[in-house]
């Protein structure tokens, strides 16, 4: 005699089954690198440099730039944000990013940060407060990509006014060798003058989760500019 199958036995099936699906899509959907609306995994992390050459610049010295991000707790990822550049300024920031929404596709976070920004040599204190949202897509080509969209407030102890940031990122995974990136960041300081960096790229592989991004960088301050970026990307 055929035994009867227990319904219930199907309906958990079937829920671990898209469950599983779930958690594919999260992942082949997540960007190639830290993203302000994604967390990083427990014990893994991420890192960034790169240096970018302007054309303006009458100092030789590349505008440099580190990244890191470290996934402490399931709830909270911690990093270290490093800029300098020799002939304008730098800043030092340690942040913890905190979820707000972590669903498959979309996700939202918040990150505090504090640290200091440095001015003609003298280093004042800063706080930093950003509000990312992040959105995962597949292709009619069935490649897959994102969007990632970051809303900054910074002081700086060194002004009256804060400035006002707002960044956007495409970036596109075609299991090529090459794969293409647009970055756009924008700055209001407060009674001051607005300013925007267009940068489009394309990301290398390279092999132990390491990549290569080559760009070309479209600045807009008082006058245009133009810049060659070069970076390092680093899953660990």
């Amino acid at each position: 005699m055929r035994r009867r199958s227990d319904p219930s036995t199907h309906r958990s099936g079937c829920a671990a089954c898209r469950l599983a699906r779930g958690a594919a899509a999260a992942l082949m959907l997540a960007p190639p690198a830290a993203a302000g609306a994604w967390l990083e995994p427990v014990g893994a992390g991420f890192t960034s440099a790169s240096a970018t050459f302007r054309t303006r610049q009458a100092d030789p010295e590349p505008e440099l730039s580190f990244y890191g991000a470290y996934g402490l707790t399931p709830g909270v990822t911690l990093g270290v944000d490093l800029n300098s550049n020799r002939a304008l300024s730098g800043h030092a920031v340690l942040f913890a990013r905190l979820p707000l929404h972590q669903g498959p596709t979309h996700r939202v976070a918040a990150e505090l940060g504090l640290g200091g920004h440095r001015v003609e040599g003298r280093w004042y204190m800063m706080q930093k407060a950003t509000l990312s949202y992040g959105r995962g897509f597949q292709t009619g080509a069935g490649h897959s990509g994102w969007i990632a969209v970051d809303a900054s407030y910074e002081l700086r102890n060194s002004r009256a006014q804060p400035i006002w940031k707002l960044d956007g990122t495409l970036g596109l995974n075609t299991g090529a060798a090459f794969a293409p990136m647009i970055q756009l960041e924008t700055a209001w300081p407060q009674g001051g003058q607005p300013s925007y960096t267009l940068t489009p790229s394309l990301r290398y592989q390279l092999p132990e989760r390491r990549e290569l991004l080559i760009g070309l960088a479209l600045c807009h301050e008082e006058r245009s500019s133009f810049g060659l970026k070069l970076g390092l990307w680093q899953k660990f």
